[in-house]
């Protein structure tokens, strides 16, 4: 962080509402007039990792969170809908505040108490019409003056990083677990060195000098003394990736004394497995994610070309049916992708990079999507392949780890997604169809 004149030159995590680019991109406007800054924003269309988030806040010199509730003015949802859209701001601004990282926060009016910054943080209240509007040039002069005035009191305060080897990750894994190798394989997979921790457990003085060489921490959560490790970890700004038993449900009590009401967000985002190779493919998948770089913004031309992409849902959709349904395929999936950010459909061009193990590459697909839609019919029961496919949506959906809508095309016994409410193709359009899927998970 540097100060050039009076214009403060800074790298700064944007958390950010995706589907309001037009107030977003009124924001940066007003914040370019004022300082030099770096926006560092996730294009990530997997679903989210908290691990990823956590190294990228800490990393970064700076917070601002522009909460948009929506670029329509006159828009007044209900309270549960305004308490839905507040849950990934919570989370990263909680991340922001365990990493003691000077923060500005412009809150919508309209979230009234549902959303505030803690004390210490710079809240600044507004009104979207305004923001908007062309004619009302005195409040965006406010609110810049606002930002200014909080640029000055951090433009020579000194960023304090943590001394660390960036190429260690530490395990806290049992040496003698059926996961430690292939989790030790994984992590040097993606070129990052074994920082192997003492087990059993024990935080004392050898244990955080060995810490302190790692970027971040892989845990086994199947171990009774992974809790106590994990809240060290969090209470330590340590990020943190945890693996476990795919038939080990999680401790609800645990989760909520270490994570408070952000604990579905972590929980989901376990690495469960039962079988070591399958282990090892997740982790190269989870670890790519979680290193992966994020995309730097710094002028009006890319600000304004992301704001407009991301205001497509950002999650990856699995699309899963039987090859002799492809026409209907096409058409919901035409849909799909106009609301969302990536579908992964088999037949597509591209959709399998060349030389690639089909098969694998598709299952590595389904394991990171946030979405599944299968498309029910006699043919996709017929298939080995569809049905494996949706045997893994389902273990997904019930670990919290995807949403999945069902879509009918005939009449068939599925009774793997007996479970969930379905739509029928034949009484519903696709655009209807996918409209509703993108309100539910919006």
């Amino acid at each position: 962080m540097t100060a050039t004149g009076d214009r403060l030159n800074v790298k700064v995590f944007l958390s950010h509402r995706y589907r309001s680019p037009a107030v977003n991109l009124q924001f940066f406007d007003l914040i370019d007039q004022v300082a030099d800054v770096q926006f560092e924003v996730d294009r990530g269309l997997r679903a989210t990792s908290t691990t990823r988030l956590e190294r990228m806040i800490r990393d970064v010199e700076m917070f601002a969170g522009i909460y948009s509730l929506s670029d329509d003015p006159f828009e007044h949802p209900p309270a549960t809908n305004l308490m839905r859209a507040t849950r990934y701001f919570k989370l990263e601004l909680d991340m922001a505040m365990r990493y003691r990282k000077p923060s500005v926060l412009f809150i919508d009016r309209r979230f009234g108490n549902r959303l505030y910054g803690p004390p210490g943080v710079v809240s600044l209240r507004y009104s979207a019409q305004e923001i908007l509007s062309h004619g009302m040039e005195t409040a965006r002069r406010h609110l810049r003056d606002e930002f200014a005035a909080f640029c000055r009191s951090i433009g020579n305060r000194p960023v304090k990083r943590p001394a660390r080897d960036a190429d260690a990750v530490g395990l806290l894994v049992p040496p003698t677990s059926a996961a430690r190798g292939p989790v030790e394989a994984a992590v040097e997979a993606c070129n990052y060195a074994v920082e192997a921790l003492p087990w059993p457990i024990a935080i004392d003085g050898s244990f955080i000098a060995r810490l302190r060489r790692c970027d971040w921490v892989l845990v086994d959560t199947s171990q009774p003394s992974a809790v106590a490790a994990v809240a060290f970890l969090r209470g330590h700004g340590m990020p943190v990736l945890r693996i476990g038993p795919v038939d080990g449900a999680p401790d609800a009590a645990s989760e909520k004394l270490v994570y408070g009401e952000l604990a579905p967000h972590y929980t989901k985002d376990v690495v469960r497995w039962s079988e070591p190779e399958a282990l090892r493919t997740a982790l190269e998948e989870r670890i790519g994610q979680v290193v992966g770089e994020p995309s730097l913004i710094d002028n009006r031309v890319d600000a304004q070309r992301y704001f407009r992409s991301a205001a497509k849902l950002n999650h990856l959709v699995f699309l899963s049916y039987a090859n002799e349904d492809s026409e209907y395929a096409d058409r919901i999936g035409a849909e799909l992708g106009s609301t969302f950010k990536e579908v992964f459909d088999y037949r597509k061009p591209a959709a399998i990079p060349h030389g690639a193990q089909w098969l694998d590459h598709m299952l590595a697909s389904l394991a990171t999507a946030a979405i599944g839609v299968p498309l029910l019919s006699p043919n996709y029961v017929a298939s080995s392949y569809c049905m494996e496919e949706g045997r893994r949506m389902m273990d997904a959906a019930l670990s919290g780890r995807m949403r999945v809508f069902p879509v009918l095309l005939a009449d068939a016994s599925v009774d793997l997604f007996s479970q969930l409410e379905y739509r029928r193709a034949t009484r519903m359009p696709p655009s209807e169809i996918v409209a509703g899927i993108a309100r539910e998970v919006a």
